[in-house]
């Protein structure tokens, strides 16, 4: 099992990693949405999963709940969109939080974890980890060659 001192260097890694997109959205090297693709990445990587599962799912239930109870307009245009088009409001919604975020990484990492985690855009995020875990190196061979 983890313990605490990991727990905390993967909440320290994904700080950096968050501190890092900051700089290099305000000094305008990246567009915001570029930005938004790279916390969708970032949230679909094996270590922000991790730190969810030991920090944060255990209070799940109730932590979508507050968020379906603090703006529950924005939950439902969200989960009655489609499918389709639920990648593109989630990375959206990242970027705003990712914006809007005054103060500590910790928190912002928080809010970003319990967006991707809503019932409507989970599946995003965690096919996309399943698929990062799926691909093959290697050459590629073609009927041609």
């Amino acid at each position: 099992m983890y313990e605490d001192s990991e727990t905390e260097e993967l909440r320290e890694n994904l700080q950096d990693r968050l501190r890092s997109l900051s700089d290099l959205y305000s000094s305008d090297l990246i567009s915001q949405n570029t930005l938004s693709s790279q916390l969708l990445e970032l949230l679909s990587t094996r270590e922000a999963k991790t730190y969810w599962d030991l920090t944060m799912k255990k209070d799940m239930t109730a932590r979508r709940m507050l968020t379906m109870l603090e703006d529950p307009d924005q939950w439902e245009q969200d989960s009655s969109s489609p499918e389709e088009d639920r990648e593109k409001i989630l990375k959206g919604r990242l970027a705003d939080v990712f914006l809007s975020a005054e103060g500590s990484y910790d928190l912002t990492l928080e809010r970003l974890l319990d967006t991707a985690s809503l019932p409507h855009f989970e599946t995003i995020v965690f096919s996309r980890n399943e698929k990062q875990q799926a691909k093959k190196s290697g050459a590629k061979l073609s009927v041609l060659d």
